[in-house]
C-alpha cells in the first residue's frame, strides 16, 4: 500500500501589511458624559431597598465611585413567575427605564426615579438629558446629570442597569426618590450617606501614570 501524498496547506499565505501608527490624541470626554477612562473606581456595596410593593422591589445594589461622579446600579425584582409577564416588564424597562424622552409612549404610571443633593439640586429620569438638548460637546453642562450606561441586564426575576450621576453628591447625605404607580410603588424617598461616597472617591486612582 503506497503512502498517501501530502495534502496542500489549508490556508493560503497572507502577505504582511503595514499598520499605521495611532497618533490620535486620547479622547478627552467631558465629566458629565460618563465615568473617566483608565481610572479604577472604589466599589461601595449598598444593597438598599428604595421602593417596594407587594410584587416589586426596587433597590440600589452598589456604587462605583470616582472623583468626578458615581455609577449607581439600580435593580428591580418582581414576583411574576410567568416568562411572558417578566418579558413585558423587562421590555418596558429596557426601552424607557423611567426616562420619558427616550420613548414617546412613555407610560405616565411607569417607573420614575432620581437623586436629590444636600444643596437641593435634583435630577430625575423625567428631566431631559444633555444629549436631548443638542449640547453634547459642551463641557460646561450644568449638573447634576443622570445618564444610563451600557446595556440593561435581565435574568429570571431581576433586571438591573447602571447609571452615571454627575457630580459626586455633596455631603452629608443625598436622597433617592422612586415612584412606580403601575407596580403599586408610591413616591418613596430614601436618604443615603454621601460622606461615605466622598471618602471612597479620594481612593479612586488612575490605572496607569
Amino acid at each position: 500500500m503506497s503512502a498517501s501524498s501530502p495534502q496542500p496547506p489549508f490556508f493560503r499565505p497572507v502577505e504582511p501589511r503595514e499598520i499605521p501608527d495611532d497618533d490620535h490624541p486620547p479622547l478627552d470626554m467631558p465629566a458629565w458624559m460618563g465615568p473617566p477612562w483608565h481610572v479604577a473606581p472604589v466599589i461601595v456595596a449598598l444593597d438598599r431597598e428604595v421602593g417596594r410593593s407587594p410584587d416589586t422591589v426596587v433597590s440600589l445594589e452598589l456604587v462605583r465611585v470616582y472623583r468626578e461622579g458615581v455609577v449607581l446600579r439600580l435593580g428591580v425584582r418582581v414576583a411574576e413567575t410567568g416568562r411572558l409577564a417578566r418579558q413585558r416588564i423587562w421590555g418596558y424597562l429596557d426601552r424607557a427605564h423611567g426616562r420619558g424622552q427616550l420613548d414617546d409612549r412613555f407610560d405616565p404610571t411607569g417607573l420614575r426615579w432620581g437623586v436629590r443633593f444636600a444643596d437641593g439640586r435634583t435630577i430625575t429620569t423625567q428631566d431631559d438629558s444633555p444629549w436631548a438638548r443638542g449640547d453634547v460637546t459642551d463641557a460646561q453642562v450644568e449638573g447634576p446629570v443622570l445618564e444610563g450606561l451600557g446595556r440593561p441586564q435581565g435574568h429570571a426575576d431581576s433586571w438591573a442597569r447602571e447609571f452615571w450621576v454627575w457630580p459626586t453628591p455633596p455631603v452629608p447625605t443625598f436622597e433617592v426618590g422612586v415612584e412606580w404607580p403601575a407596580r403599586g410603588i408610591p413616591e418613596t424617598v430614601t436618604a443615603l450617606d454621601a460622606a461615605a461616597l466622598r471618602n471612597a472617591a479620594a481612593r479612586a486612582h488612575p490605572l496607569w501614570p
